[in-house]
């Protein structure tokens, strides 16, 4: 595999080629001291549409003369709100016991109303069915709605009112408060050789220094299922000098201890980049800056300059009708040079395009062929029987699956260049998965694989590992599923850097579903008799469907409305 890969978008290493987690549930670690003083997963939690995280609630304290019971509703209540660090949470508990209690530690979300029992005179229990669960570092997962128990609440008598003395760490929030009191950001991580951003989703409390909290998570690492495919510009060691990243004038300054002094500029510019790339949704911040003991560091070049938060292709639809394969425009097809021919030449059922428009995979009858622009003839790389469509990454790797083998054979999922020359790709599948789909990410370091299992179907996403020399992927890293519907897999796709689509034959007929990586999912609709789901670069706006009849469909309103296209296939550009 020695042969030079089709020029990609990113310089660095692709230019020499080229030339959940288990999320700890809350209320389990106790704090104890002396007194003184069942849901479907994956569905969207209920009012998130149509939360407005920016209106501010004001939970209620305790009132005189409440019953424990009324204390613990109140307490529960209470911890939606994340003001002054839950100032009125704590106020239903003793004072020792307020100081000790850490809701950060992680959050329940529970479907309904829970139930209050009784251990003895002084202790209550809670148990409700959780939907959800947030870590401290931000990782949401979704639960099987299952009923689960906290630990008990132990209370004590202060001045005639009855106070909590004992509880465990995190908190316990509805489904309908969840929306407004934690709100979604995206880190960032880098990709390796640090030539791409890699991003992944954190929910935090919407009004309890979010900046610090996204920076905090920053020095932690990566979920275990994207570790070894990404890393992070933070140097090992290094924690913030301060504890909360000040926010002034629009800038934010994040003190961090002294590892930092010994990055080369390269380094500092990276780290800059990442933390940019990282707050730079949060309200009020248009810059970085870096201190050590509050002391501004040094960082050469444009704090602007870097890899994309969210790469851009072409934004026209590339399909092929009956006649051309192209960019749809307003006139027609625009051709492109070198392939379009090649594409109705071979019959050709499926395309998926590199990001310069210079590599095509094509699907045909005889297996898949590459072709890259200039070359006189396309380049048959995987001969075998019964082709998923092809996928191309930014380094120029096409990648190949046949669903005449099974998916946990060795070779299933087959990486080959250009030249013909071809690897394997350790997948982890079982012997009951069945590949559908697989769509690599603009990133190059997670790829999106749709299965049909021997229970159902099957969605997850998964790291790219690759050779730390050539950069040709060696193997997928362990799988991160994500929530899907019942019934017959048809297709998937990336929507945007942190979200996908799965189309799904569910209930006889076609459904749409929008699955948040890292968080909640949603219905897009049911386009009648859907066969392709493809993205583009305008998140929910740019999703295409294409029908059994050939036409065309996109997301409008609630439903889906033909675009006026028709077309034999959609294809896909990295």
């Amino acid at each position: 595999m020695s042969e030079p890969l089709s020029p990609g978008r990113a310089t660095g290493l692709r230019a020499r080629i080229l030339a959940l987690l288990a999320v700890p549930l809350l209320l389990v670690a106790c704090v104890q001291v002396p007194a003184s003083g069942p849901v479907e997963a994956g569905d969207e939690i209920a009012g998130a549409a149509d939360s407005d995280a920016d209106i501010l609630q004001v939970p209620d304290g305790p009132s005189a003369g409440a019953s424990q019971e009324e204390v613990l509703r109140g307490f529960l209540a209470a911890a939606a709100g994340a003001q002054n660090n839950y100032r009125i949470a704590r106020s239903f508990l003793v004072d020792e016991t307020a100081t000790a209690w850490n809701p950060q530690a992680s959050t329940l979300v529970r479907s309904r109303e829970g139930t209050i029992t009784r251990d003895d005179d002084d202790t209550l229990r809670y148990a409700a069915p959780i939907i959800a669960a947030v870590d401290a570092f931000g990782r949401y997962s979704s639960a099987e709605g299952g009923v689960q128990e906290l630990e008990p609440f132990d209370f004590v008598e202060v001045d005639g009112e009855w106070r909590i003395s004992a509880l465990g760490d995190g908190i316990l929030l509805s489904q309908q408060a969840f929306p407004g009191a934690f709100s979604q950001h995206t880190l960032h991580w880098f990709d390796p050789v640090f030539e791409n951003l890699v991003p992944e989703l954190r929910w935090f409390p919407s009004r309890s220094e979010v900046e610090t909290s996204i920076v905090q998570a920053l020095l932690d690492v990566p979920s275990p299922w994207l570790q070894g495919a990404v890393v992070s510009a933070v140097p090992e060691g290094a924690q913030l000098g301060l504890t909360t990243v000040e926010i002034t004038d629009g800038v934010a300054s994040v003190d961090l201890t002294d590892e930092v002094l010994g990055l080369t500029n390269d380094a500092r510019q990276r780290l800059r980049q990442q933390l940019t790339a990282s707050l730079r949704a949060v309200s009020g911040i248009a810059s970085v800056q870096i201190t050590v003991d509050q002391n501004p560091i040094a960082i050469l070049g444009d704090p602007a300059a870097g890899p994309a938060v969210v790469p851009q292709v072409d934004a026209r639809l590339l399909l092929r009708d009956e006649e051309e394969f192209g960019f749809a425009g307003g006139g027609g097809l625009e051709a492109l040079p070198g392939i379009s021919a090649a594409v109705i030449g071979l019959e050709a059922d499926a395309v998926a395009l590199s990001y310069d428009e210079r590599l095509a995979a094509i699907r045909t009858p005889a297996g898949v062929s590459a072709l890259r622009e200039g070359s006189d003839e396309p380049v048959l790389i995987d001969a075998r029987p019964g082709q998923i469509e092809p996928a191309i990454d930014g380094f120029g790797v096409i990648w190949s699956a046949s669903t005449d083998a099974a998916a946990s054979s060795p070779g299933a999922l087959r990486v080959s260049l250009i030249d013909g020359s071809a690897q394997a790709v350790e997948t982890g599948l079982g012997a009951g998965d069945r590949l559908v789909e697989l769509a690599v990410a603009r990133d190059d370091a997670r790829v999106l694989l749709l299965l049909d299992g021997s229970t159902g179907p099957r969605l997850v996403v998964a790291a790219v590992i690759r050779d730390e020399t050539t950069g040709l992927p060696l193997r997928l890293g362990p799988f991160e599923t994500l929530p899907i519907v019942e019934g017959a897999p048809i297709d998937a796709a990336w929507v945007d850097p942190v979200r996908v689509a799965a189309l799904v034959d569910a209930d006889e007929s076609a459904f749409v579903q929008l699955i948040e990586i890292g968080g909640r999912s949603r219905s897009l609709g049911r386009p009648s008799n859907a066969v392709q789901i493809v993205g583009g670069n305008n998140g929910v706006d740019g999703l295409r469907v294409l029908d059994s009849a050939g036409l065309v469909l996109e997301p409008r309103g609630s439903g889906w409305q033909p675009t006026g296209r028709e077309a034999v296939f959609l294809g896909v550009q990295q």
